[in-house]
């Protein structure tokens, strides 16, 4: 169910959309957050009036992009559905948005310039505990992280939107992450423009210049 916070929110800044069927019974749908999701589109023009409320509810309890919701019937006037959606914090493999809580559903190119996890899925908490010491590294040097991966053959491999590859090896380790911070600070100080920086070398790291 929402929490009474979130019902706050939506009644004061209510998005509306009216479905009818040929009882002319109307649907109200409100979001708590404009609802840029595709689906959330699709769910707005495709709900029929004619559902019962027991089949719409198992519906959208079914849906795995909506956090919580609420459906409100009152005598004489329209059914009301408030819905709370999921929040994509990442874009993972290609084909999923992941939350915060690591909620998967389906990517449909809405949100393209959020962090690509390329990565399986056991993964990704070790990555998220080096998530934000590795953006504040980059971030320091005007660095934007675009995706980052992980694979067996050669371990995690970070990329920003300027295509600069950064390869960190088989562990996300605090000796790794040292030497990021002293490469980075090295190659710009020195204004070099490497395309890839390979740290998986046990003594130093390597600049590669090539396309």
């Amino acid at each position: 169910m929402l929490i009474r916070t979130g019902l706050a929110f939506i009644l004061l800044m209510p998005i509306l959309f009216g479905c009818s069927g040929n009882n002319n019974q109307k649907i109200i749908v409100v979001f708590e957050k404009p609802p840029t999701l595709k689906k959330a589109q699709e769910l707005v023009f495709n709900l029929s009036s004619n559902t019962s409320i027991k089949k719409l509810s198992k519906f959208l309890d079914n849906q795995n992009w909506i956090n919580s919701f609420l459906i409100k019937k009152y005598a004489f006037k329209p059914l009301e559905i408030f819905i709370d959606l999921k929040e994509p914090k990442y874009i993972w493999q290609e084909n999923f948005y992941l939350d915060a809580k690591l909620n998967k559903f389906l990517y449909f190119g809405e949100f393209p310039d959020l962090l690509h996890l390329n990565m399986p899925i056991e993964f990704v908490d070790e990555w998220l505990e080096v998530e934000a010491e590795i953006y504040a590294l980059t971030a320091a040097h005007n660095l934007n992280i675009s995706s980052i991966s992980y694979a067996e053959a050669e371990g995690w491999h970070l990329k920003t939107k300027s295509n600069l590859q950064i390869k960190l090896g088989s562990d996300l380790s605090s000796k790794v992450l040292e030497k990021l911070s002293l490469t980075l600070k090295y190659i710009f100080e020195k204004n070099l423009t490497p395309s890839i920086i390979d740290l998986r070398y046990r003594d130093g790291a390597a600049l590669n210049y090539g396309k």
